[in-house]
């Protein structure tokens, strides 16, 4: 008496071994299409955040540009006659790149380049460095922040001290409208990705400062 033996066949292993690459090849596509997917919108994120941050930090130092006290400073008010020079065009638009004398707020490391001594009713006075306020007069730190577009890479200006704040930029346009506002327009690009963005701002002028 014979049992009869049932299995697979050599066609049947052979269907089920093609059905099983063609599902992992369709489950590889979908992974890396996820991946790719995954690196883009990351990519995108970061660069969308730097450079909002970036336009921030400028836009505040443009509000902050020929914030110089109460009273319209004269030349005698410089400690330093070739500050006066400086202080005269507290904001400078040049080619991809933005020259502000601003008053700092508080909290700011290092010490200013200037300091302005003011009563705000008669006293005036500008110093190198920090110096500071009396219980008659308030102190106003004063520096230059330089903002370049180099290399690809948008890099802040302080006391001499370079520090990078975006990588992977473009391209760096400033437009000034003497009297009324500085349009900022910023292009960054992730070669590797091959992702290129465009990010805009404008900041109006809270201080008067002369056409550059």
């Amino acid at each position: 008496m014979s049992r009869v033996q049932r299995g697979f066949g050599l066609l049947e292993l052979m269907l089920a071994l093609a059905i099983g690459l063609m599902l992992l090849a369709a489950v590889s596509q979908l992974f890396v299409s996820s991946h790719q997917t995954w690196r883009v919108q990351g990519a995108a994120t970061r660069m969308h955040e730097d450079a909002r941050l970036a336009l921030l930090r400028i836009a505040q130092d443009i509000r902050m540009a020929g914030m110089f006290g109460c009273l319209r400073l004269q030349p005698d008010d410089f400690q330093d006659p070739a500050d006066q020079q400086v202080f005269a065009r507290p904001l400078v638009v040049g080619t991809a790149s933005l020259s502000l004398v601003v008053a700092e707020l508080p909290g700011h490391a290092g010490d200013p380049e200037w300091t302005l001594l003011t009563d705000c009713t008669k006293e005036a006075r500008v110093y190198k460095g920090w110096v500071p306020g009396s219980k008659n007069l308030t102190a106003v730190p004063i520096s230059q922040h330089l903002y370049v577009l180099k290399n690809n890479k948008l890099f802040f200006n302080r006391s001499g001290i370079n520090r990078a704040l975006v990588e992977h930029v473009r391209a760096l346009q400033v437009v000034h409208v003497p009297g009324e506002r500085v349009d900022l327009q910023l292009t960054l690009y992730e070669p590797t990705l091959q992702l290129e963005q465009h990010h805009a701002l404008s900041v109006a002028l809270r201080n008067r400062v002369p056409a550059s």
